[in-house]
C-alpha cells in the first residue's frame, strides 16, 4: 500500500514544481515582455535564452522532485535524489544570472526627459546560493546518517 501512496505523492510534488519553476517564471517574463517590451533593453534573443534555461532546469528539477518524493522516507535513494535536486536547484538559480534575467532595465521617456529604472537581483541570487550551500551540507549529512543507520531504520519500518 505504501508504493502507490509514494507515487501519488511524487506526482503531486512534480506538479507543484512544474508550476513554481516553469509556469510562473514563464508567465512572469511573458507579461514583462508583452506589457513593457518597448521599454526594455533586452532583445527577443535574450527572452528566448531566459525561457530556454528556466525550462531546461525546471524540467530537471521536476524529474528530481518526482524521484525524491516518491521514495520511502529515510531511504538512501531519497537522500541521494534530494541532494541531486538541491544541486539542480543551484543551477536553476544560477541560470537566472547567466541568462540575463537578474538585471532588467526599463528605459523611460516622458515629456523630453529620459531616464531608466533598473531591477538588479544578483545579490539576492548570491544569498540563495548561500542558503543552498547549507542545504547541500544537510543533504550530505542525511546520506551519511541513512547509510550508517540503515539497519535501525529497517527495523523501525518493520515495527510500524
Amino acid at each position: 500500500m505504501g508504493a502507490p501512496k509514494n507515487m501519488i505523492k511524487g506526482f503531486i510534488f512534480t506538479g507543484i514544481y512544474v508550476v513554481t519553476t516553469i509556469i510562473i517564471p514563464m508567465y512572469t517574463f511573458s507579461l514583462i515582455r508583452d506589457y513593457a517590451g518597448a521599454y526594455l533593453e533586452f532583445s527577443e534573443q535574450d527572452y528566448v535564452n531566459i525561457i530556454f534555461w528556466l525550462t531546461a532546469f525546471g524540467l530537471l528539477i521536476c524529474g528530481c522532485a518526482f524521484f525524491t518524493h516518491s521514495s520511502p522516507k529515510q531511504s538512501i535513494r531519497r537522500a541521494v535524489f534530494a541532494l541531486i535536486q538541491v544541486l539542480v536547484n543551484c543551477l536553476y538559480i544560477w541560470s537566472y544570472k547567466f541568462s540575463g534575467a537578474t538585471e532588467i532595465i526599463f528605459n523611460l521617456e516622458m515629456g523630453g526627459v529620459s531616464g531608466f529604472v533598473g531591477l538588479n537581483i544578483q545579490t539576492m541570487i548570491l544569498v540563495y546560493m548561500g542558503v543552498y550551500f547549507l542545504t547541500i551540507v544537510l543533504r550530505v549529512y542525511d546520506i551519511i546518517d541513512f547509510t550508517i543507520n540503515r539497519e535501525k531504520i529497517r527495523e523501525d519500518r518493520m515495527k510500524s
